[in-house]
């Protein structure tokens, strides 16, 4: 009897297969496609039989058609060493018809035969629950917008997160702060009562959805959930007061879950960044415009699922300020569509990183860059390529073994890779952002903060975080030569950062005029329009590597 025999027929198997009715255990034989299945697995989603052979494609028809490619590709990648381990959250279908959300994990113990172990964790039977918090999860959430669609109900989601919440960590302590989630979600049920379930979405987001109501009434109902904040949340005896942003979507005609949920982010996000935390509404409540962006962001998702057909790669060049020659390009995301066109980036990026998705699109923005730009560090040692990486991303449990497998399929030399940490990864806590930062440096990578002078940012970044590069912000240098204000900022800060040895960036040179008046500032490089626009790479390699 060989190991996959062993395995296949042991009751280590069964032992591991009935512990939990919600976990499902199986085994693969890769030399025959002979699967093993815990028998719970096979009751539950209704499986022909406890063995089973053509396993790949028996479960992939079983897969959402939404999440099937993004299955394959994953199996596929486990299965050709390019990936070490298969971890990919999708909906499945049960015997009864009904899709429910899984996680699905594995990996292949080699030997002779290989064999593939897995398991999946069904989110549908009783992970519906926040063990923190004690609300509804994400996974309800997604499952509850799922059926308001099936019933063809007008809602609004509402989509609430709360501001500087790592002030109330650095002040108390992260065991405290999960306690004054708790509290919040308390709150938020006491307001909201019977009109919808409250749910614990990521980091310190919180959401409801309410059916049949007036966009009036949402208005009404932040400004009471606001009050409440400010006043209601105790712990230990003690007010803390919660400041809040939120933003709105409104349910109607054609959409999806994913969709909702990237369109209340980006409203969350407007919220916070341009309305000092009061409520946002989609789009204003424009409705062309709305079913634009939810058109849009379906037409994302599809492109994302058909193997990121549409997307392609620009790259712009960096120069040194002093000989001005070229030292490196940075990656830049384009996407067109024949229902669309062209699509701007500043349209359809604010949309897709405020997505779950974006992290699988940021692997093969990070693997497509690497790939067409070999040629550039083969030709010229010391370029460095800039690829941009979001908080989507940074926050994603798979983010490091992500690199670590990129780098390792394409050859790309970790030395020559910067990453722009991008304004949106100044949310994350930090402390997580400089672990995140080290682990990155630690493989050769190195860190520039993009969009200097936007959002957050400020001069603690100089000193929180080790990073070599400082970009500023188009927004800051598109009047150098007339804006007396931003001229005493950079000649500062510029200044700084030359003493703590950062190199400094200046995007947006559009003319010879801008760039002879910022040399008597220390900057380090240059990138804009008077070099060039971002283009594809024959066309980058045509100008620069004749």
């Amino acid at each position: 009897m060989n190991k996959a025999d062993s395995i296949l027929n042991s009751r280590l198997f069964e032992g591991f297969a009935e512990a939990s009715d919600r976990r499902y255990i199986y085994v693969t034989d890769m030399s025959n496609g002979l699967t093993r299945w815990s028998k719970n697995a096979v009751e539950y989603f209704g499986l022909p039989a406890e063995y089973t052979d053509n396993t790949a494609e028996l479960w992939s028809l079983r897969v959402h058609p939404e999440d099937r490619q993004n299955y394959l590709d994953d199996i596929k990648a486990v299965f050709s060493g390019d990936k070490e381990r298969h971890n990919i959250d999708y909906r499945v279908m049960n015997r009864d018809g009904e899709y429910v959300m899984v996680t699905c994990t594995g990996r292949i113990l080699q030997g002779e035969p290989d064999i593939f172990i897995g398991a999946l964790e069904n989110h549908g039977i009783s992970d519906r629950i926040d063990t923190a918090s004690g609300l509804y999860n994400v996974y309800e959430f997604l499952q509850d917008i799922r059926e308001l669609r099936v019933k063809g109900k007008t809602a609004v989601e509402l989509l609430i997160g709360i501001n500087c919440f790592s002030e109330i960590n650095d002040m108390y302590g992260y065991s405290f702060g999960d306690r004054v989630l708790k509290q919040v979600g308390k709150v938020l049920k006491n307001v909201l009562g019977s009109r919808s379930n409250v749910y614990r979405m990521d980091g310190v987001r919180f959401a409801c959805c309410l059916t049949d109501v007036a966009i009036g009434y949402i208005y009404d109902l932040y400004r009471k959930i606001q009050y409440e904040m400010k006043y209601s949340v105790f712990v230990d005896g003690i007010r803390i007061p919660i400041s809040i942003s939120a933003g709105a979507v409104l349910l109607g005609g054609e959409y999806d879950e994913f969709s909702v949920q990237s369109s209340a982010r980006y409203a969350l996000e407007r919220s916070k960044h341009e309305h000092h935390g009061e409520l946002y509404v989609f789009e204003n409540d424009m409705k062309d415009s709305t079913r634009r962006r939810l058109e849009l962001m379906s037409a994302l998702r599809k492109s994302m699922l058909n193997d990121y057909e549409g997307f392609f790669m620009c790259y712009q060049p960096l120069m040194s300020s002093d000989k001005e020659e070229l030292i490196g390009a940075e990656a830049l995301l384009r996407w067109q569509s024949s229902d669309f066109g062209t699509v701007m980036p500043g349209e359809f990026i604010p949309l897709l990183e405020n997505d779950p998705s974006f992290f699988e699109l940021g692997c093969w923005i990070l693997r497509r860059s690497l790939n067409e730009s070999l040629i550039m560090v083969d030709k010229f040692p010391d370029f460095t390529l800039n690829v941009n990486i979001a908080y989507t991303q940074l926050s994603h449990p798979l983010f490091r073994e992500s690199v670590k497998a990129i780098l390792k399929e394409t050859g790309f030399p970790a030395k020559n890779l910067c990453m722009e940490l991008t304004e949106s990864c100044r949310q994350l806590e930090k402390t997580y952002l400089q672990a995140e930062i080290s682990f990155l440096k630690s493989l050769g990578i190195s860190i520039a903060i993009d969009d200097f002078g936007t959002g957050f940012s400020s001069l603690n970044l100089l000193s929180d975080l080790s990073v070599e590069t400082l970009k500023f912000d188009r927004g800051f240098t598109k009047d150098i030569m007339t804006n007396t204000a931003n001229q005493a900022i950079i000649k500062a800060i510029t200044g700084c950062a030359q003493e703590l040895d950062v190199h400094v960036c200046l995007e947006g040179m559009e003319t010879r005029e801008m760039i002879e008046f910022a040399r008597q500032y220390c900057i380090y490089s240059f990138q804009g329009y008077y070099y060039s626009r971002p283009i594809i790479i024959s066309q980058f390699l045509k100008l620069y590597f004749k």
